[in-house]
């Protein structure tokens, strides 16, 4: 039977861990990481106001960042981006209509907004950037490089949490090898620095499914062997590559 490590957030990984289980699959939870709440600075909600674009980088920036810019996004005016179906559909249950990319990554969504400019007359007076502390700066950093101005709106910190050894062994020193989910480069470093801790050997057993092709450089460069790059990072991208497995 196909097993499935999953590293996401705990509440995340006990939810998939339902659905795959319901799907005839066998799966464990290995929750990597926490997800945090954050203030935003009354500086930060005042530049707000002048927005015009949103981009919810995350179904968590929709979680903790939507009550901030709620009124904002209602606007009419207002164009609001997803970066893929989970977050959008999220929005949709808050009564919030927003658009989201094919590729549900960084540069599906910049290749979203780009389509949806199609002259100068259109471009937003100021992109607010709905998102998580820390992580990928390719979306402001492009932004800016196109004379866009950004605001970034950090509603939510990742924090990671000690891990038992017991945990981690339990997930990875099967008999039968494994497919364990990586959402992100820095989940992928974190297992890696859990493996070292733990003298956990898994790079030649186990198979990385990987969100794209730049955590997959990542993966290879660490040294798994066997590794799988999914259509992005959701629950329907991993569910597409299981379908393929035998």
């Amino acid at each position: 039977m196909t097993h499935v490590v999953l590293t996401r957030a705990e509440p995340d990984a006990k939810r998939l861990l339902d659905l795959l289980l319901e799907r005839g699959f066998a799966a464990t939870a290995l929750p990597l990481l926490k997800i945090e709440p954050l203030a935003i600075a009354s500086a930060v909600e005042a530049e707000l106001e002048h927005s015009t674009v949103f981009i919810f980088t995350s179904a968590n920036a929709v979680t903790h960042g939507l009550s901030f810019v709620l009124s904002a996004c209602q606007r009419a005016s207002t164009k609001v981006l997803a970066v893929g179906r989970k977050t959008r559909e999220q929005l949709a249950d808050q009564g919030i209509d927003a658009s989201s990319p094919d590729r549900e990554d960084s540069e599906g969504l910049l290749e979203l907004l780009a389509s949806t400019q199609s002259d100068s007359s259109q471009l937003p007076n100021r992109i607010a950037l709905i998102k998580g502390e820390g992580g990928r700066d390719l979306l402001s950093t492009s932004l800016n490089e196109q004379g866009l101005s950004v605001v970034e709106v950090n509603c939510y910190r990742r924090v990671w949490p000690s891990v038992s050894q017991s945990t981690v062994l339990q997930a990875l020193e099967s008999q039968e090898p494994r497919y364990i989910h990586i959402a992100s480069g820095e989940t992928l470093s974190r297992l890696e620095e859990l493996c070292a801790l733990y003298g956990v050997s898994a790079h030649e057993k186990h198979t990385v499914i990987l969100p794209s092709g730049r955590v997959e450089s990542q993966a290879r460069e660490l040294g798994w062997q066997s590794r799988i790059v999914a259509a992005g990072a959701s629950d329907d991208a991993l569910l597409e590559v299981l379908s393929t497995l035998s």
